[in-house]
């Protein structure tokens, strides 16, 4: 993967447009226009003794809702050198966007990708 500038990345040959939904912390909530869509998150509950977190991501069009789904955080213990990937494609009526969560050393990713 190969970032060309603060909205577009280039990964396997073809070029995405993305936007950045988090870095490092996933006790968040925000919005964020990408691709006419408005996506919303909420604020995280601990569910669990170990922090372990629901995340309801909705997709808005105008004023409706088109697309929703629930991702769960469950922390766990990982060693320096692991990687945890999680992606999740949804097809929209106009589109095809991927949100891509991504865990390594200590560290998280969030974001959401489309083809241009």
């Amino acid at each position: 993967m190969s970032i060309l500038n603060e909205t577009v990345l280039k990964l396997n040959g073809e070029l995405y447009e993305y936007v950045v939904l988090g870095v490092q912390d996933v006790n968040f909530s925000g919005e964020v226009l990408f691709k006419g869509y408005r996506i919303i998150w909420n604020t995280p509950k601990n569910l669990t003794t170990t922090g372990g977190q629901r995340i309801e991501f909705r997709i808005h069009k105008g004023s409706s809702v088109v697309e929703s789904f629930v991702y769960w955080y469950i922390p766990f213990q990982l060693d320096s050198y692991c990687v945890s990937i999680y992606a999740k494609t949804l097809g929209l009526s106009e589109e095809k966007i991927t949100f891509i969560f991504i865990h390594i050393e200590g560290k998280d990713l969030w974001m959401v990708l489309a083809k241009k």
